[in-house]
C-alpha cells in the first residue's frame, strides 16, 4: 500500500499541495482511510500478542495514521485517537510503543506539512478544516425523508434535494434510520445488543475488544464510506475476529449448545423471515432512484465506489 507513498510526499513537498496519487484508486480516498482504521486493530493486536517481527506493525500503525492525516480524515483520526487511548491506558506493557507511534505520525504529519509551506507560501492543516462536508444539510434531509415513512423507511439513496452531495448522509446509523426504517434501525440495535450481551467481560481482552468496538462506532458515525465492498469486507474480517476468536472468551457463547427440535415451525420460521426480508428489501429497492438510466455505472471501481450495488 505504502510503497508509491515517497513520490506523492515528494510532490507535496516541491509544489505545497498534496494529492494521494500513491492509492491504488484515487476517486475515494475516505474509504482507505476506514480500511486503514480497520487493518491497524489488527496490527495492534499482533503486537500485544507478541507475533513475529513487531516492529513491522508498529511502522504499519505509523504509515496509517500518517496517510490518515494527509488526507484529512477527521472521523478516522477520532477513532483512532480513542482505540489507541484506551489500549494504551488498559495495557501497560504497550503503552509507550503505542503512544510514541502515534505522536511520531503526528509529528510527521506536523514535519512534512510545515517543509511544503516553503512551496505555496501557506501552512494549511488538512485535518484541521472547519468545513462540515455537507453532513448538517445531508443528516436534516435523512430525517425530514425518514418522517415520511418512519416504519419502513423511504428507500435507499432517497437525497434529490441535495444533488451536488453524497448519495448518503455520511452516518451508518442515520442512513439505515431513513433507508429502512424502524424495523431495520430495531434489527441493527438488536445486533448491538447480542454482540454486547455476548461479551465475556471477565476476560482481560475486554478492553481491546471495547476500544475496537468504539473505534469502529464511531467512523460509522461520521462516515458513509461503508457502504462500499471493501470497507465492507474488512468490517465483517474485524467482526468474525472479535467475535470468534478464542483468545476473547466470547465465541463459545455465539454457538450455544441447544436441544434439537423436531417442531415444523422451528424449522420453518427462520425461512419465512427470510422471504419477509426479502421482499421488504425488493420492495424498498424498487422506490429508489438509485438504478435509474441516469445514474452513471462504475463497474471499473467496484471496490471503492459500486453505488448501484
Amino acid at each position: 500500500m505504502f510503497i508509491q507513498l515517497p513520490f506523492s510526499l515528494w510532490d507535496y513537498i516541491t509544489t505545497g499541495h498534496y494529492q494521494a496519487i500513491w492509492y491504488p484508486l484515487t476517486w475515494n480516498i475516505r474509504v482507505y482511510d476506514s480500511y486503514f482504521l480497520v487493518f491497524s486493530i489488527f496490527a495492534v493486536w499482533f503486537y500485544l500478542t507478541k507475533q513475529a517481527y513487531r516492529y513491522l506493525y508498529l511502522l504499519f500503525l505509523f504509515l496509517a495514521f500518517f496517510a490518515v492525516l494527509l488526507d484529512g480524515g477527521r472521523s478516522v483520526t477520532i477513532a483512532y485517537t480513542l482505540f489507541v487511548a484506551i489500549v494504551s491506558a488498559a495495557y501497560r506493557y504497550v503503552r509507550w510503543p503505542l503512544v510514541w507511534t502515534y505522536v511520531a505520525s503526528w509529528l510527521a504529519y506536523l514535519s512534512v506539512t510545515y517543509t511544503a509551506s516553503f512551496a505555496s507560501g501557506a501552512s494549511t492543516l488538512r485535518i484541521a478544516r472547519e468545513s462540515s462536508s455537507g453532513r448538517i444539510d445531508l443528516w436534516v434531509n435523512a430525517y425530514q425523508c425518514w418522517l415520511q415513512h418512519p416504519i419502513i423507511g423511504c428507500g435507499f439513496y432517497q437525497l434529490e434535494q441535495y444533488p451536488n452531495l453524497s448519495a448518503h448522509p455520511h452516518n451508518l446509523f442515520i442512513q439505515i434510520l431513513t433507508e429502512i426504517g424502524l424495523l431495520g434501525f430495531g434489527f441493527l440495535l438488536y445486533i448491538i445488543f447480542r454482540i454486547i450481551k455476548r461479551i465475556d467481560w471477565s476476560q482481560p481482552q475486554r478492553y481491546f475488544m471495547v476500544a475496537a468496538f468504539l473505534a469502529i462506532g464511531v467512523d460509522l458515525f461520521f462516515s458513509g464510506v461503508h457502504i462500499y465492498p471493501v470497507t465492507q469486507m474488512a468490517l465483517l474480517w474485524l467482526f468474525v475476529f472479535l467475535l470468534k476468536n478464542p483468545e476473547f472468551g466470547c465465541s463459545k457463547n455465539l454457538n450455544p449448545l441447544t436441544c434439537q427440535s423436531n417442531s415444523r415451525l422451528v424449522k420453518v420460521l427462520p425461512v419465512l423471515i427470510y422471504i419477509i426480508i426479502s421482499m421488504w428489501f425488493v420492495y424498498i429497492l424498487s422506490n429508489t432512484n438509485a438504478l435509474s438510466s441516469e445514474t452513471p455505472i462504475t463497474p471499473p471501481r467496484f471496490w471503492v465506489y459500486g453505488y448501484q450495488l
